[in-house]
Order: structure tokens, then sequence, then C-alpha cells
């Protein structure tokens, strides 16, 4: 996904103010997390620095998912 398409899928909804991403892995601040990476995603043009971004994105798209069914 690129970083307009994660920000679609994220408009609208309704953000936690934490997510545990794993043992260990707390985003205490989950609008100024995405925010850093999307601007991460939009800046950089490097895969190994694009990869991570976008995989942790799309854990906490799935979690925030996951809690509103």
């Amino acid at each position: 996904m690129t970083a307009e398409e994660f920000e679609a899928a994220f408009h609208g909804l309704e953000l936690p103010s934490e997510i545990e991403l794993g043992p260990g892995a707390v985003i205490k601040d989950v609008s100024l997390f995405l925010q850093k990476e999307l601007t991460i995603l939009k800046t950089s043009n490097h895969s190994r620095v694009q990869e991570p971004v976008v995989y942790r994105l799309n854990q906490v798209l799935e979690i925030i998912k996951a809690k509103a069914l």
C-alpha cells in the first residue's frame, strides 16, 4: 500500500489511545505514530526503510479493524 492508500484506510476509523503490537511493543499515542510512519513512507525512497513501516501500519490497521468487529 502507498501512504495515500493507508491514509484512506485509516480515515474515519476510531483510533484507540494505545495499541500493543506484540509483547513489549506498545504504541502509546496511535495518532502520532500514524502521522510519523506515514511521513516516513511518503519521504523515503528505499525499500529497506519502507518495508518495516508498511508492516507496522498493516499490523495497526488489522488490530483496529479486529477491535471494531
